[in-house]
């Protein structure tokens, strides 16, 4: 498997900081995750001097940055960024952030999705996991258990990792769609042999779950009621079994492809998601943005077992009650230092920086460039 880390111009530029946090936690997706080989791929962007769609206004710089418009200052910044990346991806030591790392720059701005289809196009591995520049593992997550339950079951091509706002993800789903479709997603939830896990670890667990919120102190309240939620919930009624000596955790068919941390076949992205004939996702947009929609269409025109059999989306659940990741918000990310000279501007930000990594989470949301919907019910009202 290739991790992909996706980037793109931030206001915390040129530091490496914000990287570095986020495979410093690495470690909780297993001794074979930390010896994948790892892809950042670095987006291009448009000058706030070039023409530019001005029916997008971007009130803010964090707005502005977010569909990668940035001012001279900001530009110096990212090409700094990526010069100091391109140092550290070079013949670093075994102990480095950035071993068996390697740095792909886009000349131009391509957007996440189109960023992601470039950096897919350079690897050669059967599976892929992508990750934003701002998200990190919270807890230890069982990579290699999700990758043996893809390589035993073809018909799982995606494998989303839980954070906070898809924890009650079935709850959610119940509240949106009719008992039926409900009731046909319960009947696809897989929890076959290899997700299997160690009790210490993984399922109803109060001393993991705890632990969770004592390290993230400030979020510690929000965890423990989105838990207690949890408790009532349909996977905690349906699918915890606290009988046994392992934890059988599940995945969950999802009608919605977060861009949050995920695991993907690759060939599933390039031959399907990025099918030019599909148009699923928007040049300069989120794959989440349009290719959701298309997938609840999907649904509708040819139900959903054969949704699932295009589009094999799942959600990983262990059933602990608490998510796996955390979003560390690149938009308005900065480093001690930088907060400190905000009002003074730019410092050298090369030297030692450090940083409060209290995380708080939230859904990847496109607002990236538009060139359209998806005609749906023309696509995948055929033998897709």
């Amino acid at each position: 498997m290739t991790i992909i880390i996706t980037t793109s111009p931030i206001r915390s530029n040129p530091s490496t900081l914000l990287i570095e946090s986020i495979i410093d936690t690495f470690h909780y997706g297993g001794p074979e995750f930390l010896k994948c080989p790892r892809l950042i791929v670095a987006d291009g962007f448009k000058l706030e001097t070039e023409s530019i769609d001005k029916r997008k206004k971007h009130v803010t710089e964090k707005s502005a940055m977010r569909s990668g418009i940035v001012n001279p200052s900001q530009k110096l910044n990212y090409e700094a960024f990526k010069s100091n990346l391109r140092s550290k991806c070079t013949s670093p030591p075994p102990t480095s952030p950035f071993h068996n790392t390697t740095l792909l720059e886009l000349p131009t701005r391509h957007g996440y999705g189109f960023a992601l289809k470039s950096a897919l196009q350079t690897i050669t591995t059967k599976h892929v996991c992508v990750i934003q520049h701002d998200r990190t593992f919270m807890r230890p997550t069982p990579i290699s258990s999700i990758i043996a339950t893809m390589n035993a079951d073809p018909s799982v091509k995606y494998v989303g990792i839980l954070m906070r706002s898809n924890l009650l993800y079935l709850e959610h789903f119940c509240s949106k769609y009719h008992s039926e479709l409900l009731n046909s997603n319960l009947s696809h939830v897989k929890r076959p042999s290899t997700l299997l896990l160690d009790k210490s670890q993984y399922g109803w667990n109060d001393v993991v779950a705890e632990d969770l919120c004592k390290r993230f102190s400030r979020c510690g309240e929000k965890y423990r009621t989105l838990r207690e939620n949890y408790k009532n919930s349909v996977p905690y009624s349906q699918f915890l079994n606290q009988g046994g000596e392992e934890a059988q955790a599940s995945l969950i068919p999802t009608l919605f492809w977060y861009d949050n941390i995920h695991i993907c076949l690759t060939e599933h992205y390039l031959n399907f998601v990025f099918d030019p004939k599909l148009k699923l996702v928007a040049r300069g947009g989120f794959v989440e943005d349009k290719l959701s929609p298309a997938l609840v269409q999907c649904v509708r025109n040819v139900g959903f077992g054969e949704a699932m059999d295009k589009f094999g989306c799942y959600l990983f659940d262990d059933h602990c009650g608490v998510a796996f990741t955390g979003h560390l918000d690149g938009g308005s990310f900065l480093t001690e230092e930088q907060r400190e000279g905000r009002k003074g501007g730019w410092i050298d930000e090369n030297k030692k920086e450090t940083v409060k990594k209290e995380e708080a989470e939230g859904e990847g949301d496109g607002d990236g460039d538009e060139d359209g919907d998806v005609d749906t019910s023309s696509i995948f009202g055929f033998g897709l």
